[in-house]
């Protein structure tokens, strides 16, 4: 049976969305193929006529996540309080409600030691979305010039990523709580006050 072009962009458009959520709750390891187009109601076989390899797929879930990411602090950023865009999304992303949702949140933080082990040839299709990603958020960025900006910017966000990682790794939710507000505090007073 044919589908409709539309049909197959919208089959397209499940499988990414579910691969972008379930890489970054189970890794790109555990989320097979298979994983992936169970979830979203379809063949393993199906995945074929969508993408030529697992690594194609992780590459645009991975892009996704890094788009969805960014669009959601530039929301943040852009709803708060004049002078107060980066101090937001500092609490928007050291927040526990990102930390308990390692499928909805930061890629880095969720799936950083994979993406660094990945072949070289992923990576640097990967590397084009983390850029997008930086220059989305580089506006919130305190500097006076862009390379300024880029070096806050590599410099805080890792970090916090660090920090989200392990916040996820801490059993006692009052220490992870404490861990996320601490980072909070510390990122605020070295990023976001002027």
């Amino acid at each position: 049976m044919r589908y409709s072009v539309e049909h197959k962009a919208q089959n397209h458009e499940n499988i990414l969305s579910v691969g972008a959520r379930s890489f970054r709750e189970h890794g790109g390891d555990s989320s097979g193929i298979g994983t992936v187009m169970k979830k979203v109601g379809m063949t393993k076989g199906g995945f074929y006529r969508h993408f030529e390899s697992k690594d194609d797929l992780f590459v645009e879930a991975v892009a996704r996540a890094f788009e969805e990411m960014g669009s959601g602090m530039r929301e943040v950023a852009k709803s708060a309080p004049e002078g107060q865009a980066l101090r937001a999304i500092i609490e928007n992303y050291l927040s526990t409600r990102h930390a308990n949702s390692p499928g909805m949140g930061c890629v880095v933080a969720a799936l950083g030691p994979e993406l660094a082990r990945k072949p070289l040839s992923v990576r640097r299709r990967i590397d084009a979305s983390r850029e997008a990603y930086r220059d989305q958020l580089l506006p919130f960025i305190p500097g006076k010039t862009r390379e300024e900006k880029v070096a806050k910017f590599q410099l805080l966000f890792p970090s916090m990523a660090g920090v989200l990682t392990s916040a996820r790794m801490t059993l006692s939710p009052q220490r992870r709580e404490q861990m996320l507000m601490e980072a909070r505090n510390f990122f605020i007073k070295c990023f976001a006050e002027g």
